[in-house]
């Protein structure tokens, strides 16, 4: 049986879908994008910057028929044709989201959860700091989907990758992409690129995800470089290294 988090997401009204795959492609070795076909759910899909479901899995460590659920932004809607698409990093520790992506087949049904949780930015923002690993970039991708023109994006993420020039990423004449190796502890280089790069504004907005120990660092440079208020800034850890939750 599925495990309770489930149920509790019923009794609190959140809508499930069955989603079917339609499509499974590779921008590189190590990241996947798979389209589901959705058509009731797209049809009434409010897509916003991070917008994100729940998607649920099978985990067979935990019983032959025992779903998980992970959380993945959405990307690529198309509602001509009611599909969505949800991007996977191929880590090397294995999990149960990352292994079903990796074996993932057309055909193949699974169900999602929508979440209604919504981030805007402070009316006048001019600049918006965008920082992570390849974990967060859906994410950014679809922050820079939804500025308008008077906004500039700056974005910087950390990666241990040679071949990223496959990936999917949104360019705007006026935006900026910085690609930051990865030095010693996760997020060190990427905090003092930040510091380096990106000066305090009145006007600006900082977002980053990725990595727990990664976001840490970079929320100092949010806090303490930057000096950011409370609504100028938002973070969050999607995982932890060497860990992956039941």
């Amino acid at each position: 049986m599925a495990n309770w988090q489930r149920g509790v997401l019923r009794a609190m009204r959140v809508a499930h879908h069955l989603v079917t795959v339609t499509d499974v492609a590779d921008a590189t070795p190590w990241y996947r994008r798979i389209t589901f076909s959705a058509p009731d759910l797209v049809a009434d899909l409010d897509v916003f910057p991070t917008a994100w479901l729940r998607l649920w899995v099978p985990n067979p460590k935990r019983g032959a028929t025992h779903l998980s659920q992970r959380g993945y932004t959405v990307v690529a809607v198309d509602r001509e044709a009611g599909t969505f698409g949800l991007e996977f990093v191929i880590h090397e520790t294995q999990g149960p989201a990352g292994d079903w992506a990796r074996d993932a087949a057309i055909g193949d049904e699974r169900e999602v959860a929508l979440t209604p949780a919504r981030i805007a930015l402070p009316e006048g923002t001019r600049e918006i700091v965008l920082a992570g690993d390849i974990t967060a970039l859906p994410a950014i991708n679809s922050w820079i989907e939804h500025l308008g023109s008077s906004v500039q994006a700056r974005v910087f993420i950390e990666d241990e990758h040679d071949n990223v020039d496959g990936l999917p990423t949104i360019a705007r004449p006026g935006d900026t992409w910085t690609w930051v190796p990865r030095e010693g502890e996760r997020g060190v280089a990427l905090a003092a690129r930040l510091r380096d790069d990106v000066a305090p504004s009145a006007r600006q907005y900082a977002w980053a995800a990725g990595e727990k120990t990664l976001v840490k660092h970079v929320r100092h440079v949010m806090k303490h470089h930057l000096e950011l208020a409370r609504g100028q800034h938002f973070s969050q850890f999607y995982w932890i290294e060497g860990h992956s939750p039941a």
